[in-house]
């Protein structure tokens, strides 16, 4: 676990994990309008959530306890980026059928991926694009609970993860299920959502080297599930060289604590040359402090189908390893 005690700044902590600390913390305000009262309860409800439903543990690991339909068919995956910069996630409703698994393991396929999702964003891209495609989508598809779970996720444990969200192709009824859904989105999400009924309408979100070929564009990739390798987590049980980057990351940590107090002291008593300094000091440290999670991250984190494919290699991310262009 990446949690060493029972207090709230060590589950807070373990949230943060690879991300910029402001940036976490700025998703919860900027989730609850600046509002700081209601932005640390809603970080609180997020923590407990968190220990709750053990994330650490699905973290761990990672795809291989996933159900096997969820991974084999690619009911939703990541691949490429939008015009804005942010991944892109394929979610093809018609390949997801209720019955196939249950509850428990779709939300734990859920919170999976939306962990994983974060290990690909890249600085200064905070959020993803999410594609739902509808095509042969039927009755046959819906499924309610899900549908809730997946909105109170983002709205509540993942908020301001959610930068466009494009319904893809949707049935002629659809139209009539979206009047159900919308109430229950909070107007934020709401906002995000588009509607394209034809592949030239993805190209307004998508540059064609990105869309993938059935969806009129260029990259002729087509999802196919990677198995775990022998030994690819050997380095989680490596306890000494665990236990040598937490030691490196808390040490970071403390620095970067410390500097935040001065940025704010100076900041409070108008000392501009002193705020300037701790700033420059913040942004070092932050930089230090996200390498260093990174490397833990390599002894608490299960490898899984974006580092098996190398889209996802020290800490970088390559869609051009999996992408195949026309020629």
């Amino acid at each position: 676990s990446q949690i060493s005690d029972e207090t709230l700044g060590s589950a807070l902590w373990a949230v943060v994990r690879e991300d910029h600390p402001d940036v976490l913390l700025l998703r919860f305000l900027r989730a609850r309008k600046w509002d700081v009262d209601k932005a640390f309860k809603m970080a609180v409800a997020a923590i407990k959530w968190r220990v709750h439903e053990r994330v650490e543990e699905i973290i761990w690991y990672g795809d291989t306890h996933n159900d096997a339909s969820l991974m084999w068919k690619g009911v939703s995956y990541a691949h490429g980026k939008d015009r804005l910069g942010q991944p892109i996630v394929w979610s093809g409703s018609c390949l997801h059928h209720q019955k196939d698994q249950s509850y428990p393991q779709l939300k734990r396929y859920l919170i999976w991926m939306m962990e994983t999702l974060r290990t690909l964003l890249v600085t200064p891209v905070e959020r993803v694009c999410l594609i739902m495609d509808l095509s042969d989508h039927s009755n046959a598809n819906m499924d309610w609970p899900f549908v809730k779970t997946f909105i109170k996720f983002l709205e509540a444990y993942y908020p301001e993860c959610l930068g466009l969200c494009v319904v893809y192709n949707g049935p002629w009824w659809f139209s009539g299920v979206w009047k159900l859904i919308s109430p229950l989105l909070d107007p934020v999400v709401a906002s995000k959502v588009q509607f394209a009924s034809k592949p030239d309408a993805l190209l307004k979100f998508i540059d064609p080297q990105e869309l993938l070929e059935s969806r009129g564009g260029l990259d002729k990739y087509a999802y196919e599930y990677v198995k775990p390798q022998a030994e690819e987590n050997k380095l989680m049980f490596d306890t000494e060289g665990r236990q040598a980057a937490s030691t490196a990351l808390d040490k970071v940590r403390e620095q970067f604590v410390q500097a935040t107090r001065e940025w704010t002291d100076a900041k409070e008593g108008g000392d501009d040359d002193a705020f300037a300094r701790a700033s420059r000091e913040r942004k070092e440290l932050s930089d230090k402090y996200r390498l260093a999670a990174k490397e833990k991250d390599k002894y608490t984190r299960a490898r899984h189908f974006y580092t098996r494919t190398g889209v996802l290699a020290d800490g970088k991310v390559d869609w051009s390893k999996v992408q195949r262009h026309k020629e």
